[in-house]
């Protein structure tokens, strides 16, 4: 029993290593070059990743589990419309807080493009968006497609936000969820805002923390 403890501890912790090391090159990662990070052992690295194509199907399963949390079972007592806004928010952080993601994203459409477990997301919007629209709250012609690019787009500017980043993060998917909204109805903004010198920050720095 200890042992299979210290080998579920020590693949998490080669595949938490991955994800960060990803995240700080933006460049791929070998087996080797993990294990040498790590400290664990070449041979220990080999024995979860035999190879480096499944040392990139297990970093995306990982990361997808962790994008679809809460996905399944959207809150019963929220409306179509603030579930949407809600998952929305919780992907773009989710997102955000795993820069490592997007490289697997692009390692792994390499590795097998037909690969697409991510259709389970469509398929949960869909349903919310059809939802959404009949109860009029939604303007028509928004697809599943439209919700994820506007959460790739605000979850892959910046690794690890700061709190104060990520309240910026939900005022712009506020202001993105309005141009969505059906005729005439507009959400009230947070009254955060950033300047010049933290809109730089926010594009350029790296994905370690930063506080402002």
């Amino acid at each position: 029993m200890a042992k299979r403890k210290d080998a579920v501890a020590n693949k998490a912790r080669l595949m938490e290593a991955a994800f960060e090391l990803l995240a700080q090159r933006d460049a791929d990662l070998t087996v080797r070059e993990l294990a040498v990070a790590t400290g664990l052992g070449i041979g220990t690295a080999y024995r979860h990743f035999p190879t480096h194509d499944d040392l990139i199907r297990d970093l995306y399963a990982h990361g997808v589990a962790t994008l679809s949390a809460g996905l399944a079972a959207p809150d019963p007592q929220l409306s179509a419309w603030e579930s949407i806004a809600e998952l929305m928010q919780s992907s773009a952080l989710a997102l955000a807080g795993s820069p490592g993601l997007r490289i697997v994203m692009r390692r792994m459409y390499e590795v097998d493009p037909r690969h697409r477990p991510a259709t389970q997301f469509i398929d949960v919007f869909r349903r919310l968006i059809k939802q959404a629209q009949a109860d009029g709250d939604m303007r028509p012609g928004i697809t599943a497609a439209d919700i994820a690019l506007s959460v790739f787009a605000v979850g892959g500017l910046v690794g690890h936000p700061t709190d104060a980043e990520q309240r910026l993060m939900r005022r712009h998917l506020i202001i993105t969820l309005d141009g969505m909204r059906a005729e005439g109805r507009v959400s009230k903004l947070p009254a955060d805002t950033m300047n010049a010198e933290e809109f730089h920050g926010f594009l350029h720095r790296s994905n370690a923390q930063l506080a402002w």
